[in-house]
Parts: C-alpha cells; sequence; structure tokens
C-alpha cells in the first residue's frame, strides 16, 4: 500500500442499514424502492422501473435513502454474476428506499471518506472476483456472507488525494463508456449488414425462381426419444437438444453443459456431416425453425424435438441454401406462427411443411448464392472479432486503471 495510506475495514468507515419489506401494518407511504433489478452494469441505477410501494412510514423512516448512499445486492445474482454488485445513490429529491434483498452502506465520516471513492472501490471488489468468494446458495438463491463483506479492507488515502483518484477515473470511464458505445454501434451494423444481404438475396429473388411449400421439397423426420438415464457428461456421440441451436441459426457447442450418450442407438439416428436439423421446439423466444448444419459425421445424434431435413428424390436442393433459406424472417415468422402452446411452443412437420418458399431449381445457382452468402458472413464474423476484442480491452483497461487507483499507482 503507498505511504502515507491506511488500510480500515469496511463496518468502520460505513452504517449498514437492511432493506425494506412490503408494508404490513398502516400508517403506510408509497415510496420509490430500489430492486436487484435496478442495477446496471457501470455501478449506477436504472429509474425506468423502479417499483412504488406501499410501505410502512415508521420502517421507512429509518430506510430512507440519502444521497450518496451505495445499495449493496446481498442476495440474487447468478451463474455469470456474483452477488455483491453495489451502485451509487446520487439523487437529492424524492422518496426511496431499497428492497429486502439489499442494504444499503451510508458513510460515517463524510470528512474522512468520499462516497465516491468508496463506490468505486467495492465495484472493484465485484468486478475484480472478490465477492464471488464470499457468495453462497440457498434454493438457487445466492447470498452474500455479510460478515466477510464487512471485513473487507479499504485503502484509506486522504481525502484529497480520494477526490483526485475519483476525478481521473470518471475522466477516464467517460472515454471508456464512448468508446464503448461507439464499438457496440459497429457491432449491431456489421450484424445487421449480412442480415439485411440476406433478406434482400430472397426478397428480390432472381429470374426463374420458384415459389412452392417445404412439402413439395423435402421431408421432415422426428429424432429418437433416447432415454435419460443413458446421458453423461462425456462419451462418443453428442446428445443434441434445442440449446445446441443458435436464435439466429446455426450449430453452437454447450461446453460443460453438453449432454452425451452411451446406451444403444437404433439405426438411422447418427447424423452426417452437412445433415441439417431444425427445431421444432422452442426453449428461448425465436427459437422455433432455427436450423443447424451437422459440423461432423458419425458424431452427433438425431433427438427429439428437432426436425431432420431431407429432400425429396428429383429435388433441386442444397442444404447449404435451404439453410438460409429457413434463416429468412418470412420463413421463420411463419413457422413461428405455426406453434401451439403456451410457456413452451411446438410445431410439426406437417406446419413446417406447409411454408411456401422461394429458390432457383438449379443446384449451381444454389451454390453460387451460397459462396456469396459465406463470403459476407466471413467478412461479417472478422468485423465482429474486431469489435468484440475491442469491447474486452475496454473492459481489461477499465479493471487496470481501477487496479491502479487503489494500490496507489495513479
Amino acid at each position: 500500500m503507498k505511504n502515507g495510506w491506511q488500510a480500515k475495514k469496511l463496518d468502520e468507515v460505513c452504517q449498514f442499514i437492511n432493506g425494506l419489506w412490503k408494508g404490513e401494518k398502516p400508517p403506510f407511504v408509497n415510496v420509490g424502492v430500489y430492486r436487484n433489478t435496478n442495477f446496471r452494469k457501470d455501478g449506477t441505477l436504472d429509474d425506468s422501473d423502479v417499483a412504488y410501494l406501499d410501505v410502512e412510514a415508521k420502517k421507512f423512516v429509518k430506510r430512507r435513502l440519502a444521497y450518496g448512499d451505495l445499495i449493496l445486492e446481498k442476495s440474487g445474482g447468478g451463474p455469470k454474476q456474483p452477488v455483491g454488485r453495489v451502485a451509487l445513490f446520487d439523487k437529492k429529491e424524492g422518496e426511496f428506499s431499497f428492497s429486502n434483498f439489499t442494504a444499503a452502506l451510508r458513510v460515517i465520516d463524510p470528512k474522512a471518506l468520499d462516497f465516491r471513492f468508496l463506490h468505486k472501490f467495492l465495484f472493484w471488489m465485484h468486478l475484480s472476483g472478490v465477492t464471488e468468494t464470499m457468495q453462497s446458495h440457498s434454493t438457487g438463491i445466492r447470498n452474500l456472507d455479510g460478515d466477510a463483506y464487512k471485513s473487507i479492507e479499504i485503502p484509506h488515502p486522504p481525502l484529497h488525494e480520494q477526490r483526485r483518484l475519483v476525478g481521473i477515473l470518471d475522466e477516464a470511464f467517460d472515454g471508456i463508456a464512448t468508446a464503448k458505445a461507439n464499438a457496440e454501434k459497429n457491432l449491431q451494423n456489421a450484424r445487421a449488414l449480412f442480415e439485411s444481404h440476406l433478406q434482400a438475396v430472397f426478397t428480390r429473388c432472381g429470374e426463374g425462381w420458384r415459389e412452392c411449400p417445404l412439402s413439395e421439397l423435402c421431408d421432415i423426420k422426428h429424432g429418437f426419444t433416447f432415454k435419460s438415464e443413458f446421458f453423461s457428461t462425456d462419451g462418443e456421440y453428442v446428445m443434441l437438444t434445442p440449446g445446441n441451436f443458435y436464435e439466429t441459426g446455426g450449430y453452437r457447442d454447450r461446453g460443460e453443459k453438453q449432454k452425451y450418450y452411451q446406451g444403444v442407438i437404433p439405426t438411422g439416428y447418427i447424423l452426417d456431416k452437412g445433415d441439417m436439423l431444425v427445431a421444432m421446439t422452442e426453449q428461448a423466444a425465436g427459437l422455433l425453425g432455427s436450423p443447424i448444419l451437422i459440423p461432423e459425421s458419425n458424431r452427433f445424434l438425431h433427438n427429439q424435438r428437432l426436425g431432420l431435413v431431407v429432400k425429396k428424390p428429383g429435388v433441386p436442393w442444397t442444404n447449404e441454401f435451404f439453410f438460409h433459406v429457413f434463416n429468412t424472417q418470412r420463413v421463420r415468422k411463419e413457422i413461428h406462427a405455426s406453434a401451439s402452446g403456451v410457456k413452451v411452443r411446438h410445431t410439426s412437420p406437417t406446419k413446417i411443411g406447409a411454408v411456401v418458399v422461394s429458390f432457383p431449381p438449379s443446384v449451381a445457382k444454389q451454390q453460387a448464392i451460397v459462396s456469396r452468402l459465406d463470403n459476407h458472413a466471413e467478412e461479417t464474423l472478422r468485423l465482429e472479432s474486431i469489435y468484440e476484442r475491442k469491447l474486452a480491452a475496454l473492459d481489461d483497461l477499465k479493471k487496470s486503471l481501477l487496479h491502479r487507483a487503489f494500490n496507489g499507482q495513479l
């Protein structure tokens, strides 16, 4: 730690205030209550969805948020988002409190500790993974170990030094936020450009293109209902599920969540490279009708809820071309509209077969179109990679600045 700096535990410099439950005993007062859903990734609060609740006036008196308070997420989180996020309350007007899944931190001596400095340090604690080691699980909810959190040691430079560091970080973060917004916009534009080109190909069509229902061109075959007791985390054959489908089409490796199969396999359910499958059930919005092309022979199994698309004899058809046909907005919308169900929607080979598609009745023309689309897709992936690397570098820069600030290197 830098000379002249001190280290103090969090509960030595802050008052902790528990969150508010909805009122049970009158008199009540209607106030805005911040919840976990109001936390932004940058440590600020999103005011667009503040819940206004009738809470007990007596309890609210002790839980009214004051300018400069920090709101700590003590329960919630998830696999990719450890509990322990912290957000700064910077309003000077209005009646606001915070939910029982959170707690408020209030600086005890503002002449010794700047709340902005504290916010940035605790934001850094979460960003760097410190709070991940302080969380426990209870019925799916992650809970923060309050005693461990209160014992966090805070670097405590003189007040003027705290404010100098806050100024440097604020200026740097503003620049990073602008750069990230530009990179994210460029990333969206790259994806939109490919989507626009794809739709244009199938909207304008070409001379001699035909229109007919998919049922005249192909059959869609149900997969086999493999018994779950033979599923494993490792094995010779990949058990395909709707989770292997991107909503925008294409095969997704599920990594550690991937299922494998080790039992007896009926004849005809081992897939070949280039086979095309279509999702017939929806576990995520927009998944119905999503296609994939199998990346490897003798490795993937044709499971239930997935339709194997098989061309009819004599039909001019290439899977690579019709993969793009299935991915057009119009075809996907029609397949989605054909489904039934409330929580989980399903469609069928018959309903998919009723969808009318446009295509050139020449394999050579289909291959030429695929080649052009592949070139556009390759360029899109190259641009996406550039912008995603830039976004990652900006995140790393933010972490580096915070690390240097709280180690006395700025």
